[in-house]
């Protein structure tokens, strides 16, 4: 203090330049924590529609080939959309009756339709389980022939080829499916006429 006086110094608080600095910095840091999350949002509904669409093939394949393999006869429309066959199953004592059964897979409305009894099943599949693609549940999803394929080619007498393209969710993730398999039941007594 001089002569009774205060002395007021300006390096108190912080100057306009000196906020407006620090704004710019705290912008660009949080613009970049943002594209970070952003970026690994993204790539996780991609993952997560991938990996949807994968499970969706798994259970297509697995379901067309438990049944295929006992199949005694194998049908595929001339449009190459729907297999029929007639399956095989052993009695559960496994005494040697077989039972039969007739099963068919169509692709209608963006997905894969199934339907299995023991009488031939019907022209009309809307009635029909929705095995894989759209479906009330889940809209957004589809199953289609690629573009200027079938989805199903008999190869041989008792062969079945699968290519089908199976999309899934908003990020509309697409799986390819190839695939075949081979009737291979030998039994035939007591079958049933599926066609």
């Amino acid at each position: 203090m001089a002569g009774g006086r205060s002395i007021i110094s300006d390096d108190e608080g912080i100057s306009l330049v000196e906020l407006i600095v620090a704004v710019i910095v705290s912008s660009l840091i949080a613009g970049l924590l943002t594209m970070v999350f952003i970026n690994g949002w993204t790539t996780q509904q991609k993952s997560i529609a991938r990996d949807s669409a994968t499970g969706q093939a798994n259970v297509l394949t697995s379901t067309m080939a438990n049944a295929l393999r006992n199949a005694t006869s194998i049908r595929v429309s001339g449009a190459g959309t729907r297999i029929d066959a007639v399956v095989t199953k052993p009695s559960a004592s496994f005494s040697g009756t077989w039972t039969w059964e007739c099963r068919a897979w169509v692709l209608t409305d963006q997905s894969i339709r199934y339907s299995a009894g023991a009488t031939p099943r019907g022209a009309d599949p809307s009635g029909w389980t929705v095995l894989v693609g759209k479906s009330a549940k889940r809209p957004l999803d589809k199953v289609a022939a690629p573009s200027g394929g079938v989805p199903f080619t008999l190869v041989g007498s008792k062969g079945v080829h699968t290519t089908l393209d199976i999309t899934v969710g908003d990020v509309q993730k697409t799986v390819k499916l190839s695939d075949g398999m081979t009737a291979q039941a030998v039994a035939t007594t007591g079958a049933i006429a599926c066609w």
